[in-house]
């Protein structure tokens, strides 16, 4: 698809802002990121997930969302009811009746780029019907949704949604693929958000102490300053710091830098 030239200039200037960001504000800039995209939309809702494959072959034949699980996520502006019910949520991701009818689509295409509208997952007029809408996105009046998931290897996906409810409010198909094409050209940058929690390396989520650590050590900062700023003891960050070398394959600070560099 051609783009406009101020189009394109502002997918310029947004790739050129994210890149501005260091390695260490990650979190930051995809607020930055998501905001920017719902703006040009003019999106009620944004929020960011990061998938992981957790089982394959017969196993992932019997599951709804053929073995993927939501790991991680950073909201921009999400629904009260996700919110509300975000542990429900994350701890029933294996039945049909709580992850629906468009979750379970998008999943189907696993392994490939995409950018769907919720149209195009499932009939509107059926799946406002189901009682999974009835109980999640009726309350806050959801009318359409876009997703934009990027494959970053055979196990992690980053899932972009924009929504818009109310009104009968839609995106369109122009619409989507310019937030298709602003995402699918920082793949780089989702990477980042990976590792930043500790996924692409493994499959778990790292600790909230261990990630304020893990973004510090791509600081300037030694660690000391890292231990004053978590109010740990000096020796006990250290331990964390060789914990957090081992999980992710690496010697040294220069070594878990490059991961992010790379």
């Amino acid at each position: 698809m051609e783009f406009s030239p101020v189009v394109f200039n502002k997918l310029v200037q947004l790739w050129d802002e994210l890149e501005a960001f260091p390695p260490n504000e990650s979190s930051a800039a995809n607020i930055h990121l998501m905001k920017a995209l719902a703006d040009w939309l003019n999106a009620d809702y944004a929020y960011w997930c990061g998938l992981l494959r957790v089982a394959d072959g017969e196993l992932a034949a019997r599951d709804p969302l053929g073995g993927w699980r939501l790991r991680v996520q950073e909201p921009y502006r999400i629904p009260n009811v996700y919110l509300q019910r975000q542990d429900e949520l994350l701890e029933n991701q294996h039945l049909t009746e709580t992850v629906g009818a468009a979750s379970i689509a998008i999943m189907r295409e696993a392994g490939t780029f995409r950018i769907r509208l919720l149209r195009e997952l499932v009939d509107i007029s059926e799946y406002e019907q189901t009682e999974h809408f009835k109980e999640y996105q009726m309350p806050y009046g959801l009318t359409d949704r876009i997703y934009v998931v990027t494959p970053l290897n055979e196990d992690t996906e980053s899932c972009y949604c924009f929504e818009v409810a109310g009104d009968g409010k839609r995106f369109d198909a122009d619409q989507a693929n310019i937030i298709g094409t602003a995402l699918r050209s920082v793949r780089w940058f989702q990477r980042r958000l990976f590792l930043s929690h500790g996924l692409l390396v493994g499959d778990e989520v790292l600790t909230e102490t261990e990630r304020s650590i893990v973004l510090q050590l791509l600081t300037d900062k030694t660690e000391k300053e890292i231990a004053a700023e978590i109010g740990r003891a000096v020796s006990t960050t250290h331990n964390y710091v060789t914990g957090i070398y081992r999980k992710f394959g690496v010697n040294n600070r220069a070594g878990l830098i490059s991961m992010w560099l790379g």
